[in-house]
């Protein structure tokens, strides 16, 4: 588990340390060479497979501290790429015990400060139907694909 925080708290550093103080931003920067910084990427993917509810909470709520702090607008979007048994959480039929993770999760897609996204290769092997999951999470080929597409087409910086 410490594994997932780690991960989340690097986000939250990695996206500091990329756009700094929001009172810091009215002023352009510019670094040694004398030149303006590259613009900000268009937002960040991460590769998601947790096994259990406590595991997607921990994530869940380390993207939850990130309201407020991090503009989507300003700085894009964070693509959740989901790809284990984490999928099974969001299975309708799973709703009445996961409610709250689903909620949750609905919320964050919501204020676009995160879009999650579904294997459909795992969920194939899952036995997960593709209308067994929430509307709002989108459904893709397989992960790594996707991955390296917003990667490559759209700018998104991998952490």
């Amino acid at each position: 588990m410490r594994w997932l925080a780690g991960i989340l708290l690097g986000l939250i550093l990695a996206v500091s340390r990329v756009h700094g103080d929001a009172s810091a931003r009215s002023v352009p920067a510019v670094n040694d060479a004398g030149l303006s910084p590259q613009p900000a990427p268009a937002g960040y993917v991460f590769d998601i497979t947790v096994r259990n509810e406590k595991q997607l909470d921990i994530l869940l709520s380390r993207a939850e501290s990130l309201q407020g702090q991090f503009s989507p607008d300003q700085f894009g979007r964070i693509a959740l790429v989901l790809h284990g048994d984490e999928l099974r959480l969001f299975q309708k039929s799973n709703y009445p015990k996961f409610k709250n993770l689903v909620e949750r999760a609905r919320l964050l897609d919501a204020s676009r400060l995160v879009d999650i996204k579904a294997c459909q290769t795992v969920m194939r092997q899952l036995d997960i139907d593709q209308s067994e999951l929430p509307e709002f999470i989108e459904q893709v080929p397989l992960a790594p694909e996707e991955i390296q597409r917003l990667e490559q087409e759209k700018g998104y910086t991998r952490l």
